[in-house]
């Protein structure tokens, strides 16, 4: 598909020296190329994302931000997590990724949860801290955070070590949690907090696992060339 044509499905992502960095904005990428929906995704710098137009579309100026006029009103998201829920629940008609009854409904929410309120805050002010400035930085902070990236790293890792458990949310498939939680557990992720994934070895089976997926191989294919349709202030 063409993200360069007219979509329903507008993402704002934003872009700087070191992409990779940037967790949340891939998510609804990959859901998207898994499900195979027409999108435009925009990629915008630092300045762009403290507009008055863009804070009006994400009042806390992160990203990503999504506007979706399918059904002829502009409705917005400014979450992954909900962003990844909006486009689960209305464009997969199988409801495979978000799941087709409450009981994997709630499994799934479970580690979407874990996600949003555990290992991605971490994950984010860890990184933070990381790149500071050397009279900026907080040892402690790091040292602190990193102890606790230890222990959710090891709670996905026994969970994944279940019998069965070839993904996080369910057993059999993947769904939006694996989605939400896969960009704080791919390779260069973990190589840069100094992690190594040997010992997390269900973790680093599931990884490579869910990487070989078609749409996220293609997301992430597309990582670099994104940087040549960055939209300025």
């Amino acid at each position: 598909m063409s993200r360069y044509l007219p979509r329903h499905i507008h993402l704002r992502a934003v872009q700087t020296d070191d992409i990779k960095l940037m967790f949340n904005w891939i998510k609804p990428i990959i859901l998207l190329e898994c499900i195979n929906k027409d999108y435009d995704a925009v990629c915008l710098d630092g300045p762009a994302t403290r507009t008055e137009w863009y804070t009006r579309i994400h009042p806390q100026k992160y990203v990503p931000a999504m506007i979706d006029s399918s059904l002829g009103e502009r409705i917005t998201s400014w979450d992954s997590s909900q962003i990844l829920l909006h486009l689960a629940n209305k464009y997969d008609v199988e409801k495979s990724w978000s799941g087709s009854t409450a009981a994997e409904q709630l499994e799934i929410g479970n580690w979407l949860t874990f996600e949003t309120a555990s290992l991605g805050p971490t994950a984010k002010y860890w990184v933070w801290y990381s790149i500071r400035k050397p009279e900026d930085k907080n040892p402690k902070a790091e040292a602190k955070m990193l102890a606790d990236l230890r222990v959710q790293y090891g709670i996905l890792d026994k969970h994944l070590s279940q019998p069965g458990q070839t993904f996080i949310g369910l057993k059999g498939r993947p769904t939006i949690a694996d989605i939400a939680i896969y960009p704080f557990a791919d390779d260069p992720t973990m190589a840069r907090m100094g992690l190594s994934k040997d010992d997390f070895p269900a973790l680093k089976e599931w990884s490579e696992r869910f990487s070989q997926i078609p749409g996220v191989m293609k997301a992430y294919m597309e990582m670099d060339s994104r940087k040549e349709d960055v939209i300025g202030e």
